[in-house]
């Protein structure tokens, strides 16, 4: 019986905390009913602070407009505009959302509201603030009955540039005493000091503005210095915002400003004459090379026509092999076109493979083109395929891949496309335990001594020709004929990418 009043109560008790908690509900959701019904007033004014707001470059800012009394705006139009460009506003909020256009395209990404449009609160934020956003705002709040508007400045504090201080005779034992610096908004207070920390009066400041609207500002002072006397010229917004910079003001002596002249005009005659002799060094030695050239050109074709023609399987001659070399270029490698996993130092001469430095998105095959591109007369230039140096300082002596040769100018340099002479390429390449080829179809081995070093390339795009030579034996390896003439040819590079060694393009003798 007892259990039984117990269980009767405790149900009692659950009923009435159920309809207490329900009631509760009931009139919580009734207020904000009421609440949220409440019709907008007919009239109503906005609240904006009276002083100009204030903050700094690149800073955000918030520009206060708040309504009164307060209530629900999300129904109403806010615009937010510049008071000269009140077509193109900063922000256009209507139709519950922030419209897209029209608006001033400087504004686009940098400006919200913030404040809290169910709250009466329609503040401006501006992000990333820059100086051309200087000056007054209308803040526009409308409906179809009633509209309000006000206005709210926005400031920015800009440091300048610290004084720059200069001493100048002034006559009668004085000297004129000049502090100038610029990029100040805005405008600051410039004051002179003398060591003792007194201010100097001095009526003489001049403001100028730049086209963003900035401040210069300048002022001098004639001074009579002793021997520890200095000056120090100040120029500040505040306290915290203020550049300073000290000058020890003796007048100059007449034997010093006339030993500063002579210097300065011994150094401008001293430069002027390097420049001289420096550009007849120059064209003197390009005068030796153009004659150079021009020789080896005439002995060349002399040569030609005193010999019959020979396969060019048996090789050509070393007095052939020589007259080529004449015809050497100063040939660097164009980084831009590089493999990512190629580095290219030594000033475009050297190439490298690193491993580490591969894309996954690079397609490309692991080669450099040079900076230079031939389409007629004769080039040749020398590669450094092994070097022992470098081998030495590794501990590795192997260098177990490469090519070189050239690819026509237009040629596709996609990984999944062959390297071959049908694609636009002519190379002699080497991989270990495979030996020398050129990339003919079929594949052509070449025999030539594992040790080779140094490989010459001369191209003939006069007679549609490229031949490689061993340097270190002075001797032909092989000649492609009936290269494809309608398309400049650029040399190619590859260092491999199997070891660390670097290939190397050696300078003109």
């Amino acid at each position: 019986m007892i259990n039984g009043n117990r269980m009767h109560l405790s149900s009692h008790s659950s009923h009435i905390t159920t309809g207490v908690c329900l009631r509760v509900l009931l009139l919580a959701a009734f207020t904000v009913t009421i609440t949220a019904q409440k019709p907008a007033p007919e009239v109503f004014t906005l609240t904006v602070p009276n002083g100009p707001i204030l903050t700094r470059l690149n800073a955000s800012v918030t520009l206060p407009c708040e309504l009164s009394p307060l209530f629900n705006v999300e129904p109403l139009e806010v615009r937010w505009y510049r008071s000269e460009n009140s077509n193109s506003p900063a922000l256009l909020y209507k139709d519950h959302k922030i419209q897209e256009a029209p608006v001033d395209p400087r504004y686009r990404g940098r400006v919200s509201l913030t404040g809290g449009l169910e709250r009466g609160n329609v503040s401006l934020t501006l992000e990333r603030v820059t100086l051309e956003d200087r000056g007054e705002y209308v803040c526009h709040v409308s409906n179809e009955r009633w509209y309000e508007k006000a206005n709210v400045y926005l400031s920015m504090n800009v440091t300048g540039s610290a004084p720059v201080l200069s001493v100048a005779s002034g006559g009668g034992g004085q000297v004129n005493v000049t502090c100038s610096s610029e990029g100040w908004s805005p405008q600051p207070k410039l004051t002179w000091r003398n060591k003792e920390g007194t201010e100097i009066k001095n009526e003489q400041v001049l403001f100028t503005s730049d086209s963003q609207g900035l401040l210069s500002v300048s002022s001098w002072l004639l001074y009579s210095p002793s021997d520890s006397d200095w000056l120090s010229c100040t120029i500040s917004l505040s306290e915290e915002e203020k550049r300073e910079s000290r000058v020890l003001p003796h007048k100059p002596g007449a034997w010093k400003e006339a030993f500063i002249v002579t210097l300065v005009l011994s150094l401008l005659l001293l430069c002027a004459l390097s420049t001289v002799v420096c550009i007849l060094l120059k064209h003197r030695d390009q005068i030796k090379l153009e004659q150079s050239k021009s020789e080896t050109k005439k002995l060349f074709k002399v040569t030609e026509n005193s010999q019959e023609k020979q396969p060019v399987k048996d090789g050509i001659n070393l007095q052939d092999w020589r007259q080529v070399k004449g015809f050497q270029e100063n040939i660097t490698m164009n980084e831009k076109t590089a493999h990512s996993a190629i580095r290219v130092t030594q000033e475009g001469k050297t190439a490298q493979y690193i491993n580490e430095n591969m894309k996954s998105s690079d397609r490309r095959h692991p080669h450099v083109l040079a900076n230079q591109s031939f389409e007629s007369e004769q080039h040749y230039w020398e590669v450094k395929v092994r070097d022992e140096t470098f081998a030495k300082a590794v501990g590795d002596c192997r260098k177990l891949s490469w090519y070189v040769g050239v690819a026509r100018d237009n040629a596709d340099r996609t990984s999944t496309v062959p390297v071959t002479a049908h694609y636009g390429f002519w190379i002699l390449s080497y991989e270990e335990g495979k030996g020398f080829h050129v990339n003919t179809d079929p594949l052509t081995s070449e025999p030539v001594r594992e040790d080779l070093s140094v490989v010459g390339v001369f191209l003939d795009c006069d007679k549609h020709s490229l031949s490689f030579y061993n340097v270190d034996t002075e001797s032909h390896i092989y000649t492609f004929c009936n290269l494809v003439t309608s398309y400049s040819f650029c040399p190619v590079f590859s260092p491999g990418q199997h070891d660390l060694h670097p290939i190397t393009i050696l300078n003109e003798n």
